[in-house]
């Protein structure tokens, strides 16, 4: 048994050595042969967007209340987020490293929560004025042309952005219903990117015809065609310029523009993309019965997921492996389609299996209105002279839109056939910063491959397990009745709760892991980021391990 003593007054207490000074002078960092050192990698979700946000910054940023600095860092690569945070189809979130997990981190919400911070918060957008000699026309103010015309101002360059129509935003306006992106937040958008730089628009005026190519050439020092794809493409079919048959990009215009449509009780949309699903649900706002036929199964439709289970939450229904065949009429008016019947043979050029006819077998639908919707095609004219084309698109010979005509860049849609808004938005951005360089009369940059992380890489032991939060939305009965918005976007309470699920994949979130677990305190902990104290440090590795965002990497001592 240990006696317990105890002291009526400190007085009492023996004395005890202590030393006053520090081992700061026991430089025990030759003992090691491997060193830690903080190596921050490319989180998976940054390669996964076609403009390569660093969403793992404005994430963190986000949880840091610092809203601002997070907004200006989307709008280092995409100068919309209030658009793309609606109508993305989120290739980042495929990548998100979380999904190994639980579930992907809502990246697209999260985005479109900061986009309307920006809208909502005008002076975050900083001016640019014309302060460069070198002149660019951009022709189209869809997504490729806006962000072509955005980053061209904010480098100094004055634009003189053409519209063919006389209301900006090209795909944007015209191609996606209000249940998607309403028009006033469009204009919204589209006010702000035009209001923060020296941007001239000349609307109603088509490059090409009311203008031509050889005028803009004389007059500005470089070009940008962002002109989209304007029209369907036909079936191929026997009557179907006739009554009964339209292309579904001009019912969307209709829709869009607040014209009063009535496609009919049955409706047949033919397509699998995503206008044939934007059809289909403005069809069935309309008040039709709709049917959305495909040649190939579901598993190969290209419309986004997202667009395809929303449409049959709606009531939209689908056949699959059927093609139109033949147009049935009566007294001039369509009142039947005979569709061929279709199964899978072996992979195309796509990739996707080739749907080949089922000899013998057809399916009739009784139909009121068929839409066309299997893609999309450019009109050139006045152009095609100028730059090389194939296939009716505009021929580049890099991802940063240089045609055959050295004053001459293109992109989005127009040189790679029917894509996504984000991908526009990308090459715009892309062919900006390209333009720029040759005005500076700088070389392109040489390209590093990144790297990255996966869960495998992560320390999983630091991160509970939790559901995405989901974004708020009306109900599917209340969707179908009129184009109201269908997701109402997070609360602030929701934003911060779905940031804070972020791993942060390979880049330092300042969880003082490092620091608090280094046995001989070689880690020095500044203001905005860590600092590894060699003369210390004997390698033993703890930060490595303990580090749940794989930061920090190991090297050799010597190499």
């Amino acid at each position: 048994m240990v006696k317990k003593i105890e002291f009526e007054s400190y007085k009492e207490m023996p004395i005890r050595p202590m030393t006053l000074g520090s081992m700061m002078w026991n430089l025990t960092g030759s003992w090691r042969n491997v060193r830690p050192l903080y190596d921050f990698k490319t989180s998976p979700c940054i390669l996964g967007c076609p403009t390569n946000e660093n969403i793992q910054r404005y994430i963190y940023l986000v949880t840091e209340g610092r809203y601002e600095e997070a907004w200006k860092t989307i709008i280092e690569s995409n100068p919309m987020p209030a658009v793309t945070g609606r109508v993305c189809f989120h290739p980042c979130m495929t990548k998100c490293t979380r999904k190994d997990y639980d579930e992907a981190v809502d990246i697209n919400a999260i985005e479109r929560s900061l986009g309307d911070m920006g809208l909502e918060n005008g002076g975050w957008m900083e001016k640019s004025k014309a302060v460069k000699k070198e002149k660019v026309a951009v022709a189209g103010s869809g997504p490729a042309g806006l962000s072509c015309a955005f980053y061209l101002a904010r480098q100094g360059y004055p634009v003189t952005l053409f519209e063919r129509d006389k209301a900006l935003g090209g795909v944007l306006r015209w191609g996606i219903p209000e249940y998607r992106l309403s028009n006033e937040l469009l204009d919204r958008v589209i006010k702000q990117i035009l209001d923060s730089g020296p941007v001239e628009v000349k609307a109603g005026v088509s490059v090409g015809t009311d203008v031509s190519m050889d005028q803009l050439e004389k007059k500005y020092d470089a070009v940008f065609l962002g002109l989209g794809l304007m029209s369907s493409r036909g079936l191929g079919m026997d009557g179907e310029d006739e009554d009964g048959i339209e292309p579904g990009l001009d019912f969307l215009r209709k829709v869009n523009s607040g014209e009063r449509v009535d496609p009919g009780a049955k409706v047949v949309v033919v397509g699998g993309g995503n206008t044939a699903m934007d059809v289909a649900r403005c069809a069935l706002r309309a008040g039709s019965e709709v049917t959305v036929a495909y040649r190939r199964t579901r598993n190969e439709m290209p419309a986004i997921a997202e667009e395809i289970e929303e449409a049959e939450k709606e009531g939209v229904a689908f056949h699959f492996l059927a093609a139109p065949k033949e147009l049935v009429r009566r007294g001039g008016k369509l009142v039947r389609v005979i569709f061929q019947k279709m199964e899978l043979g072996e992979p195309d050029d796509s990739g996707r299996r080739r749907p080949v006819p089922v000899e013998g077998e057809t399916i009739e639908m009784e139909v009121d209105r068929l839409f066309t919707a299997i893609g999309e095609q450019a009109d050139l004219e006045g152009i095609e002279s100028t730059v090389e084309t194939d296939w009716d698109l505009i021929k580049t010979s890099d991802e940063t839109g240089a045609t055959s005509n050295p004053k001459i860049f293109a992109g989005g849609d127009v040189v790679t056939g029917a894509a996504s808004v984000v991908e526009a938005i990308a090459a715009g951005r892309k062919a900006a910063e390209r333009i720029g360089r040759m005005f500076a009369g700088e070389p392109e940059p040489e390209v590093e491959e990144p790297k990255t992380v996966g869960i495998e890489d992560m320390n999983t032991d630091y991160f509970t397990r939790s559901k995405r939060n989901l974004v708020p939305r009306i109900s599917a009965s209340e969707a179908k009745t009129g184009f109201s918005e269908i997701k109402t976007g997070y609360t602030r309470e929701q934003l911060a709760s779905e940031a804070e699920r972020c791993f942060s994949c390979g880049v330092c979130n300042f969880c003082d892991n490092c620091w608090v677990y280094c046995p001989d305190v070689a880690i020095a902990r500044h203001e905005d980021e860590y600092e590894f104290l060699y003369d210390y440090c004997k390698g033993c590795l703890i930060c490595v391990f303990e580090c749940p965002c794989n930061a920090i990497s190991i090297r050799e001592e010597g190499k």
